[in-house]
C-alpha cells in the first residue's frame, strides 16, 4: 500500500471519528409545555460537577413557542455561581459555560413566560486530562419560584424536582443524555452531512487508487 493510500484511510479515519465525536457531543432539547402554556415561572440553566476536566458548554439556537411565551430578567441573585458564563441566551454565539475543573457549579436563571415548547442545542468542548471517572453535568430546570422551591414537572427523580433534563460530560469525552419528565426530548444532534460525504468520499478514493495499483 503506497504512501498516499495509507495517508487516503488516515485522513477518513479521522474525519468519521471527529464527526461521531461532534455528534456525541451535541444534543437538542425540546420540551413540550402547551400543558403549562400562560404560566410564569423561571428556567434554571446549570453546568458543573465533580472532578470535571476544563470544558465549555454552549446554549445556542434558542426558542420558544406560542403566543404567550416570553423572556423575562435574569436574575443574579438566585444563582450559585455565575462568573464564567458568558454571551447572551438570544445572541449569536449563544450562551456560555466555563466549567474550570474540580468542583464547581455554573448556573444561569431567568424569568420566562411558557408557551407551546421550548427548544435549544447544548454544544460541549472539552480539554483533554482530567482526573479518572470525572465528569460535568448540564442540566434544564423548569420552576415557579426563582429559588426553585416549586418545580413545574413532576419528574421521575424526586430527587432533583423541577428538572426535566441531564446531560453529562466524562473526562474520557463519553456523554450521556436523559429526559426526567415525558414532556421533554433529549437527542444527539445529526452527523453533519458534509462530513459523511467528505468521508465517504475519501474512502472511495482509496478504493480508486487500490484498483489502479
Amino acid at each position: 500500500m503506497n504512501f498516499l493510500k495509507i495517508k487516503l484511510l488516515v485522513i477518513a479515519l479521522v474525519v468519521f471519528a471527529s464527526s461521531s465525536a461532534f455528534a456525541a457531543l451535541s444534543y437538542d432539547v425540546t420540551v413540550n409545555t402547551s400543558a403549562v402554556s400562560g404560566t410564569s415561572g423561571y428556567m434554571y440553566l446549570q453546568y458543573g460537577g465533580l472532578n470535571g476536566a476544563d470544558s465549555t458548554a454552549t446554549v445556542t439556537n434558542f426558542s420558544m413557542t406560542g403566543n404567550s411565551a416570553a423572556l423575562g430578567p435574569i436574575d443574579s441573585i438566585n444563582v450559585i455561581n455565575n462568573s464564567t458564563v458568558t454571551g447572551t441566551l438570544l445572541g449569536s454565539l449563544g450562551l456560555g459555560f466555563v466549567n474550570t475543573g474540580g468542583f464547581a457549579v455554573y448556573d444561569y436563571n431567568r424569568a420566562i413566560t411558557l408557551g407551546d415548547s421550548i427548544h435549544f442545542t447544548v454544544s460541549f468542548n472539552l480539554a483533554t486530562g482530567g482526573t479518572d471517572g470525572g465528569s460535568s453535568t448540564f442540566s434544564l430546570g423548569l420552576f415557579r419560584d426563582a429559588t426553585g422551591g416549586s418545580p413545574l414537572y413532576n419528574i421521575t427523580d424526586p430527587s432533583i424536582p423541577g428538572t426535566v433534563a441531564l446531560i453529562n460530560l466524562f473526562n474520557d469525552g463519553t456523554t450521556t443524555a436523559q429526559s426526567l419528565d415525558s414532556s421533554t426530548e433529549v437527542t444527539p444532534t445529526p452527523i453533519p452531512a458534509a462530513a459523511w460525504l467528505l468521508g465517504s468520499g475519501l474512502m472511495g478514493l482509496a478504493g480508486i487508487r487500490r484498483r489502479k495499483a
